[in-house]
């Protein structure tokens, strides 16, 4: 695991996203309605964001284009004219994707960190760390990821978390603590209860720590017994 390119990295990132990044924006946009309140909003909030709303409708119809060259554009407009709102966020959430697929990880990177910077109590901000987790990693920047994942057991994100961080862990070639944070993920539940990667890292780990463990077995053998061959010399010798 800790041996992959970073051409390989970024092809696991970018199947990542394909895979997760979807579902999480059509969430988002059903939820939307509860992050804001609508009710205790005053009349200016009410508008703000609706405006807000209305401009990201044109990010929407980008999406259902086959030449989505347009989405950058209308999602950065929406990011800048709105950054209050949770629909800046959605946009911020595109224009990363759009960094990972043009392998610029240094923008998706500086996306994910203006929604955690600017919107951390909003629900989508432990998404944006997750996400961001994964990206230090594919730059080698594991130990930056780690101070990304110290989620709580309840908090719902603690089993995916906890998968990144035995990838973040393997990459700084600590194989006992990643194979600790693989087995959390694992025994953990829903999400990475059929992951094959997990499965595969949990089986090559586990394996490395057997033979760690009997060839330190063997080394204290042989140290043992050139003790004693060493103590029967001397006491020859005497």
């Amino acid at each position: 695991m800790s041996n992959q390119t970073e051409e390989q990295q970024i092809e696991q990132l970018k199947e990542w996203w394909k895979d997760n990044g979807t579902p999480l924006m059509i969430g988002a946009v059903l939820g939307l309605s509860g992050f804001f309140g609508w009710k205790y909003m005053t009349e200016k909030e009410v508008s703000y964001q609706e405006s807000a709303s209305n401009l990201y409708v044109s990010v929407t119809e980008e999406l259902t284009k086959e030449d989505k060259s347009g989405l950058a554009e209308k999602a950065q407009s929406v990011k800048e004219q709105y950054p209050d709102s949770s629909y800046a966020i959605l946009s911020a959430f595109h224009l990363a994707k759009i960094a990972v697929e043009e392998n610029d990880l240094d923008k998706a990177a500086a996306e994910f960190n203006w929604v955690i910077n600017n919107h951390k109590g909003n629900e989508l901000a432990p998404i944006a760390k997750l996400r961001l987790a994964r990206i230090y990693i594919a730059q080698k920047k594991a130990e930056q990821a780690l101070s990304l994942l110290s989620f709580s057991a309840d908090s719902g994100y603690f089993e995916v978390a906890s998968l990144i961080k035995g990838h973040a862990l393997n990459a700084m070639d600590k194989k006992a603590e990643a194979l600790e944070a693989y087995r959390a993920a694992d025994n953990a539940g829903n999400v990475t209860a059929n992951h094959p990667t997990l499965k595969l890292a949990i089986e090559e780990l586990a394996a490395s720590e057997i033979g760690l463990i009997e060839q330190n077995t063997a080394v204290e053998t042989e140290t043992k017994e050139a003790t004693e061959e060493q103590a029967k010399t001397d006491e020859e010798t005497e």
